[in-house]
């Protein structure tokens, strides 16, 4: 392969043009086909016995091109591209989007490196901006709810003699039978169930209250219809039932002996902890939005072009994560959006305005690395590097093989860029009367 030309079709963004000839292709495709042509069922033939020409016949000339292709650009275009960065003077500050434009099998194909720059930014300020952390007052009430869920959490399960009734937790064998005969998943040896938490199908829970523990007896239930099983779905089935027991969910008093099991002597320092708690945790997030304002405002003070494609990366990066927030929540985009009363339009601006100011902000504090000195020198390289291949148990070669070291460099300086930002600007402390 070979670099045909270098090019900066807007600034600060470089993209290369690399091309294979025809029999560098050949060979390629070739090799493809010797590494694979076991895995290949072709009609007339057994697994692997089809020769190429009758593979591509059945599947397109095109079969081996890709691969090829893949090999070809891992193999030669890392030292062409890195040879023409050093040649150029160019600092790339992502990795580089790969696309290729044409593939013929008489011609070869020809693929392109489109990378971002860092862009030459007019720092109009980089120290003195302020920010506030408001932190919301933590109430009474607040406190009463903390202490109340964990009192819960503390409750202790005491067995007693008479019938159960809801809210109670009981403990059993149950069997399950559908026409008389024991049915799959329907039987379970001392199970814990609270009466009336809806855990079990409709009408079995019912069917235990007013039980004693020692009690033998049988309920009468119907499966839902909807019932995801469906041989038992809508059919009416019997549980025979042994109650081992039936237990009182009995809550600790808040009191000293409660606030020791907590660590702590009385309620009164209980209490001032567990404020403590909440504050802590409600001041972590204002101070971090604070600090977010920090680094809002120097991104407002860069003057410059940003690369378009660095933006761009940015904000599909920032949409893949919000995409993954929400399938975790089992929700799609247009279910969410509707919930907030927001366009996809509306929604996708904004998402793509902030990709556009944290990137900005991310040029702006990497130009202060620079200009401060705050890149991580070797040294410090390696020793994260030896950090990482402790932690994996894995070779500093190793680490050092798999990891992308300029972006670790820019990535860590960045970090302290921040840092030094922050600590050269002022955060106003206040709390929030509610």
């Amino acid at each position: 392969m070979k670099l045909v030309s270098v090019e900066t079709p807007e600034k600060s963004v470089c993209k290369m043009t690399f091309s294979a000839t025809a029999e560098e292709l050949e060979t390629a495709s070739n090799a493809v086909y010797e590494r694979t042509r076991a895995t290949y069922t072709i009609k007339g033939f057994q697994k692997g016995e089809a020769d190429r020409a009758q593979i591509e016949a059945d599947r397109g000339e095109h079969t081996f091109w890709y691969d090829a292709i893949n090999d070809l650009m891992d193999q030669d275009v890392p030292a062409l591209y890195e040879a023409a960065l050093k040649e150029h003077g160019f600092a790339p500050v992502d990795d580089p989007s790969y696309d290729l434009v044409s593939v013929k099998k008489d011609e070869g194909f020809v693929a392109t490196a489109t990378v971002a720059l860092q862009p030459e930014l007019k720092l109009t300020k980089t120290t003195g901006f302020t920010s506030q952390c408001v932190t919301p007052e933590v109430t009474d009430k607040e406190i009463d709810t903390v202490l109340e869920r964990r009192r819960n959490y503390a409750a202790e399960l005491v067995p007693h003699k008479g019938p159960a009734v809801k809210g109670n937790v009981v403990h059993m064998d149950f069997e399950g039978l559908l026409d008389g005969v024991a049915f799959k998943g329907g039987t379970a040896k001392d199970q814990s169930v609270q009466l009336g938490s809806g855990r079990m199908i409709p009408g079995f829970e019912d069917g235990i209250l007013g039980h004693k523990a020692g009690d033998e007896f049988e309920i009468n239930v119907t499966f839902p219809k909807n019932y995801p099983n469906k041989e038992l779905a809508g059919k009416p089935v019997v549980f025979k039932i042994k109650l081992h027991d039936v237990c009182v969910r009995q809550l600790p008093a808040l009191n000293s002996d409660f606030a020791k099991k907590m660590g702590k002597e009385t309620m009164e320092e209980y209490r001032a902890f567990v404020k403590q708690q909440l504050f802590d945790g409600r001041h972590g997030g204002a101070l971090n939005h604070a600090k977010d304002m920090i680094l809002g405002q120097l991104a407002d003070a860069a003057e410059g072009e940003i690369p378009s494609i660095l933006v761009e990366n940015a904000y599909q990066q920032q949409m893949q994560v919000i995409q993954q927030q929400l399938q975790m929540q089992r929700m799609s985009l247009t279910t969410y959006l509707s919930q907030i009363h927001e366009t996809r339009e509306s929604f996708t601006a904004k998402v793509r305005a902030a990709a556009e100011k944290n990137t900005r902000a991310r040029m702006a504090l990497l130009q202060i690395a620079q200009q401060e000195n705050l890149l991580p020198t070797d040294e410090e390289i390696d020793k994260q590097l030896a950090e990482r291949a402790e932690k994996t148990k894995k070779t500093v070669e190793e680490i050092k093989a798999s990891t992308d070291v300029a972006a670790l460099r820019r990535n860590e300086g960045i970090r302290k860029a921040a840092d030094w930002v922050i600590d050269h600007s002022t955060i106003e402390e206040k709390v929030e009367s509610k």
